[in-house]
């Protein structure tokens, strides 16, 4: 494997399962980042935080999907290539 670039180019679902958990963790710091001075604002930020909490929820479940259908493609692949 001399060049990296090429080898990602090859697997484009290997290298969009990449370029996904890495917008996903920016998106989780972000998160962090805009909710660290909330407790600051009182009682005009909930609904700024109750959207921020939603949005993180619906990432998280999408995320899980995203690993979980990972796995499975993984798995469905390793049983065929045994047969």
């Amino acid at each position: 494997m001399s060049n990296p670039l090429a080898y990602f180019w090859r697997h484009p679902r290997r290298t969009g399962f990449i370029a996904l958990n890495i917008a996903v963790l920016v998106a989780f710091v972000s998160w962090a980042a805009f909710t660290a001075d909330m407790s600051t604002e009182g009682i005009g930020a909930i609904p700024n935080v109750m959207l921020g909490y939603t949005g993180l929820a619906l990432l998280v479940v999408l995320w899980a999907a995203a690993w979980l259908a990972w796995g499975w493609f993984v798995a469905s692949r390793q049983l065929r290539k045994r047969t």
